[in-house]
């Protein structure tokens, strides 16, 4: 991710736009500090994957063994 001052920023707003549009970050700057992020908008794609995986994530993380399972009882069992 790059990072730009945020005087250089709005002098130069209409190219900054074109590279973020083709895919380029930046972390704008102030004095220094980063004040703010710029990327390319999600599009709906990407959010729709982003959705999902985190159904899966969660789906995955509800499956557990019982409290009281003997944990390497299942760890041969699953050699067997």
């Amino acid at each position: 991710m790059k990072t730009i001052g945020n005087y250089e920023a709005r002098t130069h707003w209409s190219e900054l736009l074109q590279e973020v549009k083709g895919g380029e970050r930046y972390v704008i700057l102030h004095k220094g500090e980063p004040i703010a992020e710029l990327g390319p908008a999600r599009t709906e794609d990407r959010q729709l994957r982003s959705k999902r995986a985190a159904e899966k994530l969660l789906q995955l993380m509800s499956v557990r063994p019982p409290v009281d399972a003997d944990i390497q009882g299942l760890i041969d069992e699953g050699r067997d």
